[in-house]
């Protein structure tokens, strides 16, 4: 099975759209005549092509490829995801080529899934909706240029950070990545600059002062919110980072703000 669509040849738009399972919704069982281009955005999508099974969250693509059998033979998660159909491309193992599977930014390239959304909704010109296809294509394809070790990283930082109240602890980083918890906390440290652990401190604190200068809710809540075992442990970690307790945090943004 080739590895990914040649960049190369440039495809032809067919369609698109956003969509989003029900609960315990399965993938639709086909073979398509179209390449369809996958990007999640939230939940997981699960399915199969060809027998080999495939398992999507946030922040990955996939391109399943035409003639190939789909099937749901397992309940999908809640899946939100840009599809779009595309033809007139040719699949290959040679570079220069986009691979069949990769991570994105969901939030960098939303506003342009947005404007592909919108062009198909009003029945603009093909050219337009081809062209969108081939920028949204372009964007993965030098997204992947990165070294597979960042990706890592920015995966690991989209798991530590989806959940603050219950993140991945390093032994179940370790299972989903398939490397010691030593090699992911040095990588980890050298591209971001501090530990796992650390950066789930920093992102709890910066959730804490969003709330605190955002929200009315209760310093206590505030703490359960942002995954702190309890309000002591909270404050000391607050006043430590912050150089103020919550209270007087929240007081100082009030004045601001007054």
């Amino acid at each position: 099975m080739p590895s990914g669509i040649s960049m190369q040849t440039v495809p032809t738009y067919r369609l698109s759209a956003f969509r989003k399972f029900l609960p315990n919704e399965r993938h639709i069982t086909r073979v398509e005549s179209s390449d369809i281009l996958l990007l999640m955005l939230d939940g997981v999508l699960r399915f199969t092509e060809d027998g080999v099974s495939v398992e999507l969250s946030r922040g990955e693509y996939y391109i399943q490829q035409r003639g190939l059998f789909q099937d749901g033979p397992e309940v999908s998660e809640c899946p939100v995801y840009f599809y779009l159909h595309f033809g007139e491309c040719t699949w290959s193992d040679e570079a220069p080529a986009l691979p069949r599977r990769g991570l994105f930014d969901p939030d960098a390239l939303l506003p342009l899934l947005r404007e592909l959304n919108n062009a198909e909704n009003e029945n603009a010109p093909r050219v337009v909706k081809n062209g969108l296809l081939c920028t949204i294509l372009t964007r993965l394809f030098r997204g992947q240029a990165r070294s597979e070790r960042d990706m890592l990283v920015d995966h690991m930082v989209h798991l530590l950070t989806q959940d603050l109240q219950k993140p991945p602890t390093l032994a179940e980083l370790s299972s989903v990545f398939h490397f010691s918890e030593n090699y992911l906390i040095r990588i980890f440290r050298e591209n971001m600059g501090l530990t796992p652990h650390v950066f789930v401190n920093a992102a709890r604190i910066r959730k804490a002062k969003l709330l605190l200068s955002t929200s009315n809710i209760t310093a206590d809540r505030v703490a359960y919110e942002c995954g702190f075992s309890d309000y002591a442990h909270f404050y000391r970690t607050f006043r430590r980072e912050i150089g103020c307790t919550p209270k007087e945090y929240r007081q100082e943004m009030l004045l601001k703000k007054g």
